[in-house]
């Protein structure tokens, strides 16, 4: 099998669109809603492909036959500390069918080349903490946490009414 990776086209819009539930086949945290996900990241990606943010790019990968079989959404972002550019990879999916068979691999070696390209030192991205499937894909192509964001879901106590503190403990 031979693939193909070109820029992405107009008509690629619906089979984009229909890999949104990718980003979210995983087991999500308790907090998080599968629709919320999936509208959002349906409502970004359309953004994306009618309004191109500047640096910014859309990578699509398809067979020799011009079967589609994923995708890479490239953006610049600056980093925090030192305000350096770099590439980041906001989304990537591959199709189930083409699952296994290197797509991911090939899209991130695309996103490296674009990254190199524009003269950035850095490429990174955000991945669930329940989608193993994808951290192990990231980490066997050279990509390593950084940065590791907690998160808790706070629920009223039925002690105070709306708050997970304890009224009479000290907050140090």
């Amino acid at each position: 099998m031979t693939i193909h990776i070109r820029t992405f086209k107009s008509s690629d819009s619906k089979f984009i669109s229909s890999l949104v539930t990718r980003f979210s086949e995983f087991d999500l945290p308790e907090w998080r809603v599968t629709n919320e996900i999936d509208d959002t990241n349906r409502i970004l990606l359309q953004k994306a492909m009618e309004q191109p943010e500047p640096d910014s790019i859309i990578f699509v990968a398809e067979d020799e036959n011009g079967r589609l079989a994923g995708f890479t959404h490239l953006q610049t972002q600056t980093d925090y500390f030192n305000g350096e550019k770099h590439g980041y990879i906001s989304d990537l999916a591959v199709d189930k069918f083409f699952e296994g068979q290197g797509i991911g691999r090939i899209l991130i070696s695309k996103a490296e080349e674009w990254a190199l390209q524009k003269g950035y030192r850095l490429l990174t991205l955000h991945v669930f903490a329940g989608n193993r499937h994808a951290q192990h894909v990231y980490e066997k192509h050279g990509f390593s946490p950084e940065i590791i964001k907690y998160t808790k879901a706070i629920k009223p106590s039925l002690q105070t009414g709306n708050s997970n503190l304890n009224p009479n403990s000290e907050i140090k």
